[in-house]
């Protein structure tokens, strides 16, 4: 049975959430939150496995809510259940702590998949129309931090990205670990994430990659 606690402001959204949590089966609620403060004392008091988050809630909320959380222990993992549908909101989502993303719009068994697959150490990510917003952002940026590497790069960032160590790595292309240290610390510093979790939830929202465990 996967834990999950369920944040969210409004009452009927959260009814809702609930409702769809409940039927099931292998899913148990194990509390609910309203904002911000509360969400923190249902995730150290209830400690679920999973837990569903609104955004936009009084207090602590958004981007600096997630991080808290992500200080909590043990350590619940997020899916992010909002009514944006923007790539770059997802992405902020996921280079802040979180493992999941779905849409208020999404039906029913996208909010059971995304809590499944986190529960079993995935990332979800559910976004209507992202092809098209993915298409904003590299108008509007003139470019994803990605396409800023050099081949080699890109070659270590997705292997990274696909669970391989340096000293894999090393081994696969014919180098020395520090000569993939360095190439690591290149990538870091070009695409702007500052941990190879963030290196790997990237990969994910970007389609780099298959679906792996951050």
């Amino acid at each position: 049975m996967i834990r999950v606690g369920v944040a969210e402001a409004h009452v009927i959204v959260r009814a809702g959430v609930r409702s769809v949590l409940e039927t099931a089966g292998d899913i148990a609620v194990v509390g609910e939150a309203s904002d911000g403060e509360s969400t923190l004392h249902l995730v150290r008091t209830e400690s679920p496995a999973v837990l569903t988050l609104g955004l936009v809630m009084q207090g602590l909320s958004g981007m600096h809510l997630i991080r808290e959380i992500r200080q909590a222990s043990p350590l619940p993992r997020i899916v992010v259940v909002t009514r944006s549908t923007k790539t770059r909101v997802a992405s902020q989502c996921f280079a802040a702590g979180a493992s999941g993303f779905v849409a208020k719009t999404s039906p029913a068994h996208e909010l059971l998949a995304a809590v499944r697959k986190v529960a079993s150490g995935g990332v979800y990510v559910s976004l209507p129309a992202s092809r098209d917003l993915m298409l904003d952002v590299l108008a509007a940026d003139g470019g994803l931090p990605h396409e800023r590497l050099t081949p080699t790069e890109l070659d270590i960032f997705l292997r990274i990205a696909c669970g391989q160590t340096a000293a894999e790595i090393a081994g696969i292309l014919g180098v020395s670990p520090k000569t993939v240290s360095a190439h690591h610390t290149n990538i870091i510093r070009k695409t702007g994430l500052g941990s190879d979790a963030e290196l790997v939830r990237y990969a994910i929202v970007h389609k780099l990659v298959p679906d792996v465990a951050p």
